[in-house]
């Protein structure tokens, strides 16, 4: 018997069996003053967790179960929680905790701590558990990366917002995009579509860039005001420093990639904002690319709690609808899933529902 409270869940044991889950018990951290227990309704399937069981992004700890786009209900709460409360439906995303003092943490920037740990493959200092993730009965994290979800959205349709969608808002709040502005979002996949909804719903002129037209339609569905193919002849020309703001949503920097021609549409001091991360990648600049318009070129990661409350919000006011599959979870479908992930076989985030089923009510 482990000394430690268990959670049961759907773990890969390797990157070289990363299609086979596995429904382990597993230990989970002790129950803290600031802590809230999370029963899993709901769960997004996201890159990052493929990046991980892979080995694509680095070595991890395994047995693991990912999964990071998490919805449920509070279960109970620490005695020194004060955010939410016992019963709300809530979220929890890609990370689970950080200091809360340093410069960055008490200036909104806490997705920038230094000592910031992610939702899973994580490892506690004070015990060693490795955090696991939402392939799960239940989550345990601190109260400020759990996050009340508007009665307004769905369960199924929140869930991709906690990693995918804040990624995408918080760039578009962050560099000012909004009524008056023209932003680009350069590939229309999980990450694109919402960077699309978003963006649109913040009021400004929104333009996919992707490869070919075969996403167009999709692109004009979500609200996009224009599309650019850079498989055309001369595709930037006609729009060469008219964008404020173009967020990168790439997974791939690789051979054919153009990153001239997008820094080119750049307004001057206009910027280029990467959220997606390919393995291995290189983004290879040239300084004479910078000359032009003196563009700015940066990343950025998730995104505060402030943000998150805000972009469930405006999801909330504006109707905003992620376009999501649903699939029950089990061992069979999450292996499944990945691979179709994998292979972007998607339209544009998966869910993996019927908690209740796989894990008991």
């Amino acid at each position: 018997m482990s000394k430690h409270d268990q959670y049961e869940g759907f773990q890969v044991q390797s990157p070289e069996t990363w299609t086979q889950f596995h429904k382990n018990k597993f230990d989970t951290k002790p129950f803290g003053d600031y802590d809230v227990e999370v029963k899993v309704e709901c769960c997004g399937v996201c890159s990052s967790d493929i990046h991980t069981i892979t080995g694509g992004w680095g070595a991890q700890h395994f047995p693991l179960a990912v999964g990071h786009e998490i919805v449920g209900k509070a279960l109970r709460v620490g005695p020194k929680v004060t955010l939410i409360k016992e019963g709300q439906r809530v979220g929890v995303g890609a990370q689970s905790w950080s200091c809360l003092e340093c410069r960055q943490c008490k200036n909104d920037n806490e997705t920038y701590c230094p000592k910031q740990l992610d939702t899973y493959g994580a490892v506690w200092p004070d015990t060693g558990i490795v955090t696991q993730g939402g392939y799960s009965s239940h989550v345990r994290t601190h109260e400020h990366w759990v996050f009340p979800i508007p009665d307004a959205i769905p369960s199924a349709l929140a869930a991709p917002m906690l990693c995918a969608g804040i990624t995408s808002y918080s760039p578009l709040v962050r560099n000012g995009a909004g009524p008056g502005k023209k932003v680009g979002v350069v590939g229309l996949g999980g990450l694109g579509h919402f960077g699309v909804l978003f963006a649109k719903a913040l009021g400004a002129e929104t333009w996919v860039i992707s490869r070919s037209h075969s996403k167009e339609a999709d692109a004009k569905e979500m609200g996009a005001d224009g599309f650019l193919a850079t498989q055309d002849k001369d595709w930037n020309k006609d729009h060469l420093l008219t964008f404020d703001l173009i967020v990168s949503t790439a997974n791939s920097f690789g051979e054919g990639f153009d990153l001239s021609g997008y820094l080119a549409l750049l307004d001057v001091h206009g910027k280029w904002i990467s959220v997606g991360l390919p393995e291995e990648a290189t983004l290879n600049i040239k300084p004479q690319d910078l000359l032009g318009n003196g563009c700015l070129i940066g990343a950025s990661h998730l995104g505060s709690r402030r943000e998150m409350l805000e972009m469930f919000q405006l999801a909330a006011d504006k109707g905003i609808k992620s376009w999501v599959e649903t699939v029950p979870i089990s061992a069979e479908n999450l292996s499944k899933t990945m691979q179709r992930l994998h292979n972007n076989d998607v339209r544009y985030r998966f869910t993996m529902t019927d908690y209740d089923k796989a894990f008991g009510a």
